[in-house]
């Protein structure tokens, strides 16, 4: 009787665990899996951090713009992505950041970029949504953000909503 017992609490447990894995997969999908495993290995780039800003920034809406002009899965700015074609030289127009395998590479890129020039994480989150300039402004002596400077309550809760969704992509892989 206590072997059947334990045999039905493990069902129970293996079906709660796998009903969790797949209530997350539906909410925190990862489409573009080909376009983003290319891109993040091109760019050496967490895969939980690219799926992280797409499901922030377009809720993956290829066909998402953004008030101030972003556009696209990542939402990159137009200025952004024709400095990004230049540096990779290719040729764009502005509509090819509707096209999902476009977008990411151009995001990844940028990613790659921002750590290249912050080297933080958190740094990187924040100037992706707030722009370099801006996040200059919030860097220490020592050179990393300093949260309590971010005078944007879009980009601390950006940050804080990136990094919560990084963990939820990692935790279900």
């Amino acid at each position: 009787m206590r072997k059947k017992i334990i045999f039905v609490v493990v069902i129970v447990c293996v079906i709660f665990l796998l009903s969790g894995i797949i209530f997350f997969s539906v909410l925190f999908p990862r489409k573009y899996k080909n376009y983003v495993d290319e891109a993040t290995n091109e760019y050496n780039i967490d895969k939980s951090l690219v799926y992280a800003i797409i499901k922030a920034e377009s809720n993956y809406d290829i066909n998402a713009v953004s008030v101030s002009g972003a556009k696209g899965l990542m939402q990159l700015m137009p200025a952004t992505a024709y400095w990004i074609a230049n540096e990779l030289d290719l040729d764009f127009v502005e509509d090819d950041l509707f096209d999902p395998e476009i977008n990411i590479k151009f995001g990844c890129f940028y990613l790659y970029y921002l750590f290249d020039k912050f080297g933080n994480i958190n740094t990187v989150i924040a100037a992706y949504n707030a722009g370099e300039t801006k996040v200059l402004q919030w860097l220490d002596e020592s050179g990393q953000l300093d949260e309590n400077k971010i005078d944007y309550t879009e980009t601390k809760n950006y940050l804080i909503r990136v990094k919560r969704y990084m963990k939820i992509y990692k935790l279900i892989g």
